[in-house]
């Protein structure tokens, strides 16, 4: 039988180490709490970056909502499943060139050659091994290696793109608002032959340094391809070592409320600096020092100002050794942008944005949430966004009829007040900019659209003044008032912006109007000069007509060739008229006349 003493020792024995263990681990608790360095900020300047498949072994759910992104397919090897384009010898012709695209989805090819080309010269444009794929949701472009003088290192952004939803390849002047060019010109079919190193390499990579030295040649280089964790979050090497302890990781979301201070986190920023995160891509900008830009990068740290840096784009900006405001173009006369990438421009202009305190992305928009189209949070409803500073009684119309504007819930918050008035990326997308519809602010001009006739078609914008007042007033809003609808005028008077807007207008599900009238509207714009317009027109009359159930001219608007080949267009544009009636505005010939003569008023050359 053991005595109480060798009990004593056996107990030690068993259980001393584990207690030994315990008091430093309390030890290191306690100087882990009390030491303010372990928490203080650090100059996250100078951390490097690490990688994202580093962050995913701390981080794996937001690691893995962030693998499904678009953000994470901005830029990519063009290997295997990152290229979305079959490159199995297809084959498009357009301005007087054959493009065929070969080799697969492992060794991807493109050969551009002249259809007819002239004794003497050589009929090859381009004949590139792609090496990147840029973007996967609505299009695909592609990058290669091509020495034009900027070194072996210089790669250009390839004159093809393949359209996701369609199927099929596109020249990238149709995505574009430049008119189309002319036959056989080498320049206009190369026209948005786009250098990449200090272009595409910047909002569509993490940690972007083109590299360019004093002889013009570029040696870029890149954290990592596309917007990866530390494009939001900064480079995460302090990070990385302040949390290698595990009792610091232990204690880090509960020692500091703001986090550990070697890395940003923008869901804790105010609107102001999360806004600046997003609007380092999302808001076109001039650098502070362009030359230091393209040799190092803009040296922007996540959490600092953006302005440190860059001043972002506005309808009056200037650049230095140019003359007048060459950024016109890119704006509404009201200063609201009108491109995609100056979303960052307009949620500034926003009343609610109040100056950087009140509603910023990360209100409507998270990078790591089940859905990837459009990156809302979970469960997002404008109304309840809203809802936060908006009384519900104030958004209710306590005794009008239908509620708030009448619409019922048919209409969400940013129909109205964020309408689809901005062009990007070949679709017409909603303004960041949130405003009160006010139509008749702009009657009797004609270069600006209004949220009112941009749903309702079918009238004019002395209607949709009318109707709000009516609405005001508690009363049942007019009929139409027999003017032109705002839309048609745009359609075939308006700017290429306006253009393309209209045409968009037209295709969506929800407006008001016969879906066969506007058919026939969108025939108007198919031999529009511009590219881009007439790709809204093709693209509308099949999305309407597989709405409709009508296989038949779904086949027929697919046909190979019918949207780059003017003659098969132009027969095209007969037989529709044949079969879905007269286009806008038939009964006023004369007018319709002026209205397609005034398009060559309003040219716009706006590329990227």
């Amino acid at each position: 039988m053991a005595t109480r003493n060798e009990g004593r020792r056996a107990s030690l024995w068993l259980f001393g180490p584990a207690l030994g263990w315990l008091a430093l681990c309390g030890l290191g608790l306690a100087a882990t709490v009390l030491d303010e360095s372990a928490w203080s900020a650090v100059e996250r300047s100078r951390s490097t970056a690490v990688g994202s498949e580093r962050c995913a072994a701390c981080h794996p759910g937001e690691h893995e909502s962030w693998h499904r992104s678009y953000h994470r397919t901005m830029t990519q090897r063009a290997r295997g499943e990152a290229v979305l384009a079959p490159f199995a010898g297809e084959q498009l012709e357009t301005l007087g060139f054959r493009a065929t695209m070969s080799g697969g989805r492992e060794h991807p090819h493109l050969t551009v050659e002249r259809l007819e080309p002239e004794p003497g010269t050589d009929p090859v444009l381009l004949d590139v091994d792609v090496e990147l794929t840029v973007g996967s949701h609505r299009y695909q472009q592609y990058v290669a290696l091509v020495d034009r003088g900027g070194g072996p290192r210089e790669r250009w952004r390839l004159p093809v793109a393949w359209h996701v939803e369609l199927g099929r390849w596109i020249h990238v002047n149709e995505a574009f608002l430049t008119p189309g060019g002319a036959w056989g010109e080498a320049e206009d079919y190369l026209r948005h032959l786009s250098r990449w190193n200090d272009n595409c390499i910047f909002c569509h990579n993490t940690q972007p340094v083109p590299g360019l030295d004093a002889s013009g040649r570029f040696d870029s280089e890149v954290a990592e391809l596309g917007i990866a964790c530390e494009a939001c979050h900064g480079a995460a090497s302090a990070h990385v070592d302040r949390q290698a302890w595990p009792l610091r990781r232990l204690l880090a979301g509960i020692a500091a409320d703001e986090g550990d201070g070697s890395i940003a986190q923008p869901g804790r920023m105010s609107a102001a600096r999360h806004a600046d995160v997003c609007g380092r891509c999302h808001g076109n900008r001039i650098a502070a020092d362009l030359a230091e830009v393209l040799r190092e990068g803009d040296g922007f740290v996540p959490g600092h100002p953006l302005s440190e840096v860059s001043r972002p784009i506005q309808r009056g900006s200037t650049i230095a050794g140019q003359p007048g405001e060459p950024f016109t173009e890119r704006f509404w006369p009201d200063g609201t942008p009108r491109l995609s990438a100056y979303e960052y421009q307009a949620l500034q202009m926003s009343p609610c944005h109040l100056d950087g305190e009140g509603l910023g992305c990360g209100d409507c928009h998270t990078m790591h949430g089940p859905e990837p189209v459009m990156q809302l949070r979970p469960g997002h409803a404008s109304a309840v966004v809203c809802g936060r500073c908006h009384e519900p009684a104030s958004l209710s119309d306590a005794g009008m009829s239908g509620g708030h504007g009448r619409h019922g819930e048919a209409v969400a918050c940013e129909g109205c007040h964020s309408p689809r008035i901005t062009y990007g990326l070949l679709e017409g997308m909603m303004s960041h900019r949130i405003t009160r519809p006010r139509p008749q602010d702009l009657r009797g001009r004609d270069d600006q659209p209004d949220a009112c006739t941009q749903c309702h078609v079918d009238r004019s914008r002395s209607w949709a003044a009318a109707a709000l007042a009516a609405w005001a007033r508690g009363e049942t809003p007019p009929g139409p008032d027999g003017q032109a609808p705002r839309v048609a005028l745009d359609l075939l008077g308006g700017d290429p912006i306006q253009r393309v807007l209209a045409a968009h207008a037209l295709t969506r599900p929800e407006a008001p109007v016969d879906p066969r009238t506007r058919m026939a509207w969108l025939v108007d714009v198919l031999d529009d000069d511009y590219p881009a317009v007439r790709w809204f027109g093709f693209r509308g009359l099949r999305r309407l007509a597989h709405a409709q159930g009508m296989p038949e001219l779904e086949a027929e608007l697919a046909a190979p060739g019918v949207m780059d080949d003017p003659g098969l267009r132009s027969q095209l544009v007969l037989e529709l008229r044949e079969r879905l009636g007269p286009g806008a505005l038939a009964h006023d010939p004369e007018r319709r006349e002026a209205l397609r003569q005034r398009q060559t008023h309003v040219a716009i050359w706006i590329g990227e």
